[in-house]
């Protein structure tokens, strides 16, 4: 892998984890007194868009890394803070939208995974024969 590819990887990963922290922040945004999950679908397609293009900078496992930081921050934001407040709680009238944060956010790249559509970086493509 060559340097600037780590490099753009490294970046996508801080990426995910900015989309991550976002997500905690916005994930019970209500519009007129009804939850409507604005926060998980921008995600879920932020989510694609960071995959798809760690993918097309390598092959290996480090393409879901940036995945892997928006899931780091998710947990973060599950975790009580020094006053004890927690950001992300799955629990009672906020558990739908907290599981819909993770299924959307999580599900859409993973249906992208699944499709076997994601870009094949430059240096792994086979010649046509």
């Amino acid at each position: 892998m060559r340097p600037i590819d780590r490099l753009m990887l490294g970046m996508l990963a801080v990426d995910g984890f900015v989309v991550g922290v976002m997500s905690v922040a916005f994930a019970y945004l209500r519009f007129g007194g009804t939850a409507i999950p604005v926060a998980a679908t921008i995600a879920g397609l932020v989510n694609c868009v960071l995959l798809w293009l760690a993918a097309g900078a390598t092959a290996g496992p480090g393409r879901f890394l940036p995945l892997l930081a928006w899931a780091l921050a998710l947990v973060i934001g599950g975790f009580p803070g020094p006053g004890g407040d927690v950001a992300l709680q799955p629990d009672g009238s906020l558990l739908l939208p907290t599981l819909g944060l993770l299924a959307i956010g999580a599900g859409l790249p993973a249906a992208l995974v699944w499709s076997g559509r994601l870009p094949v970086p430059h240096d792994v493509r086979r010649p046509i024969p």
